[in-house]
């Protein structure tokens, strides 16, 4: 199948929603028609929106083929931080309820995103990460700051190390690689990536220059790999995380190496991607509470409990 993107025109993409909005019996040559494909594309469609079965039935029907859909079991997990929950949550407030009651889809997301639970989440791990940056000193958590706008903005950089080393940098990055807070960025004399530690940073500056970026973002994600593979450190880590919409599935400052979300049929999340393990990742499982669950593997498992263990005794 060549894909939707080359067939499905907006008319037809509203159709098929307003179709998937609840549980609903139609013939496969109604649908391909309503949608605009064949019915052999129709059928390659719905099996790839559908992967697992769930929510998609097909069967014969005095010799017509039919077709049940229940969109609920289509879940889409947007990598949504903190500070983008917030930044959503402040677009819906500055819609009129006018704006906001023309537009059912507007209505369901606004109470998603407005859910007094959400939001909490959203605070409480706001306030871990506080928490967190007190391991930095007041010096270095501006860097970060600094650095995140950065980022945002897209703007160069100078920087000076604590070893007297000079670098104009495209920042990409703000993670926890090889257990330090680092920069990965692109150095603009040769342009080639390099990692740099938040604690060895000394001055850190802004450059005025029409110096433009070569390296893509699915370099940056590979050098990232690379480098956790060479160090032995990174991990496929999957956890069954319960009542998703209420907590927050990526921590700040972490690279989640090919992440895979799927929504069972009890409304649990199995969440799993490539991480490094280090006290900040135990510190965002733990900020999720009776929320989560470590399925797989065993040995992060043993180093997070132990490590909870750690922290009851210190607390002792």
């Amino acid at each position: 199948m060549k894909g939707p993107g080359s067939k499905f025109n907006p008319d037809a993409l509203k159709k098929l929603m307003v179709i998937g909005e609840k549980q609903v019996s139609i013939g496969l040559k109604d649908l391909s028609g309503q949608i605009g494909l064949s019915e052999e594309e129709t059928l390659a469609f719905l099996r790839e929106m559908f992967p697992e079965g769930n929510g998609l039935e097909i069967y014969n029907n005095d010799q017509e083929c039919m077709i049940d859909i229940d969109a609920s079991a289509l879940l889409y997990m947007l990598p949504v931080t903190p500070s983008e929950w917030m930044g959503l949550n402040n677009i819906l407030e500055n819609l009129s309820p006018v704006q906001i009651s023309k537009n059912p889809s507007l209505v369901s997301l606004q109470k998603k995103v407005s859910d007094n639970d959400p939001i909490k989440a959203v605070m409480q791990l706001l306030n871990q990460l506080e928490s967190w940056d007190l391991e930095l000193n007041d010096k270095q958590q501006s860097f970060v700051h600094k650095i995140d706008q950065s980022i945002q903005d897209k703007l160069i950089l100078s920087l000076k190390t604590v070893h007297n080393k000079m670098y104009q940098i495209y920042p990409w990055k703000v993670i926890h690689l090889e257990g330090q807070l680092s920069i990965i960025a692109e150095d603009m004399q040769d342009h080639c990536l390099l990692v740099v530690p938040v604690n060895e940073l000394e001055e850190l500056n802004e450059v005025s220059s029409t110096s433009k970026s070569r390296v893509s973002l699915f370099e940056v994600d590979e050098f990232i790999a690379a480098v956790r593979a060479m160090s032995e450190k990174e991990t496929r880590l999957i956890l069954k995380i319960h009542d998703p919409q209420n907590v927050n599935l990526f921590p700040e400052h972490h690279f989640l190496g090919k992440p895979c979300m799927i929504t069972n049929p009890n409304g649990d999340l199995i969440w799993a991607a490539y991480v490094e393990p280090c006290e900040d990742l135990f510190e965002w499982l733990l900020s999720l509470k009776s929320n989560v669950e470590i399925l797989d593997p065993s040995k992060f498992k043993d180093e997070f409990l132990m490590y909870c263990e750690e922290k009851l005794r210190k607390v002792a």
